[in-house]
């Protein structure tokens, strides 16, 4: 399970801060200086955390601080292979219950349905051209994510 929220960091784990760098000036040069950043986020996970794949409509720097995380990344120009279903917005209750929005006028929102690692299973016509790229973060490791990768 992971927490996260947007600019989790600085309002929930506030007392991380003094750990972190203010400015890493590689990320400042491609993305702005920290303050005008729409989020930064404190992800937090253990061996057993999965993310559905997903596509963010933002740039990422992803800094893996402990631990590993493995990546299953597909390039924009694949998104015909991952079979984007519009959905209703859920969440998971405190006995991980899967919840649907009640809200009525609630938005539905893009959900890739097709999985890499299982290609065979709710597949497009497409999706067997797909080229998934699988990375491996390591302590100290930072990667760039471009917008919708």
């Amino acid at each position: 399970m992971y927490a996260y929220k947007n600019y989790n960091l600085r309002n929930e784990y506030s007392s991380l801060l003094p750990d972190v760098l203010p400015s890493i000036p590689w990320v400042d040069a491609a993305l702005g200086e920290a303050s005008s950043l729409d989020a930064v986020n404190l992800w937090l996970g253990n061996d057993q955390s999965i993310t559905a794949l997903h596509r963010d409509n933002y740039e990422n720097i992803y800094c893996q601080v402990v631990g590993q995380k493995h990546f299953v990344l597909l390039p924009p120009v694949e998104a015909a292979c991952v079979n984007e279903q519009w959905l209703v917005p859920a969440t998971y209750d405190q006995q991980m219950y899967l919840v649907e929005d009640e809200d009525e006028d609630a938005e539905k929102v893009p959900c890739a349905i097709w999985d890499p690692d299982s290609p065979e299973k709710q597949a497009t016509i497409y999706s067997r051209f797909s080229e998934p790229m699988r990375v491996t973060l390591q302590e100290g490791d930072v990667m760039y994510l471009p917008t919708c990768w």
